[in-house]
């Protein structure tokens, strides 16, 4: 057995899906106008976390995947976002949103529930689904612009890994989309 681990987690991607280009420019667009001190996310990692799993052996993995694919049919949604915030706590700024969807809220709480089964540590909080922008944000920003209402429609979530690598300013992270999970689409014929 190996001890070879591999850090991952369930997400929702953010530009994958063309029908989210637009709010996906507004949102990195946002992002650079961002003035304060800390560390951008790159646009290719910018997402939602719906659970996070840490160090997966591989048999853990395979148990996620073959239990994943066994979920109850969860619907397509959408998410609202429009609240920019600078958490003291974490050093991070990130946007919130205020209406959260049940499919979301679902969707997390059944993951986190494979994770739990499959012998992964869960935090207890309660999920807060948003987006960082920056991190390692030491100051206070003085002020925050004002974010527009960015709307993200999202049909399918995926178990990704972050790998380490070397970029130009040393080394950082990237998020790789392992295998994806389609959402339930509305009947059109039951409208």
């Amino acid at each position: 057995m190996s001890d070879i681990t591999e850090r991952l987690f369930f997400a929702l991607d953010l530009h994958h899906n063309g029908v989210n280009q637009s709010s996906f420019r507004q949102l990195c667009q946002l992002k650079h106008d961002l003035q304060c001190d800390g560390r951008t996310v790159p646009e290719r990692n910018l997402h939602i976390t719906l659970a996070f799993l840490g160090s997966v052996t591989a048999e853990q993995k395979q148990t996620l995947i073959n239990s994943t694919g066994e979920l109850t049919s969860i619907p397509a949604f959408s998410v609202s976002y429009s609240q920019l915030t600078y958490r003291k706590r974490n050093k991070i700024i990130w946007l919130d949103s205020e209406n959260l969807p049940s499919p979301l809220l679902t969707l997390a709480a059944e993951l986190k529930q494979l994770a739990i089964e499959t012998g992964l540590k869960q935090e207890e909080r309660p999920y807060r689904p948003h987006i960082t922008l920056k991190k390692q944000v030491r100051h206070p920003p003085l002020s925050l612009p004002e974010p527009p209402d960015l709307n993200f429609d999202f049909r399918h979530f995926g178990l990704y890994i972050s790998e380490a690598i070397q970029t130009p300013h040393g080394s950082g992270v990237r998020y790789r989309c392992l295998q994806q999970w389609p959402l339930s689409q509305p009947d059109k014929e039951s409208k």
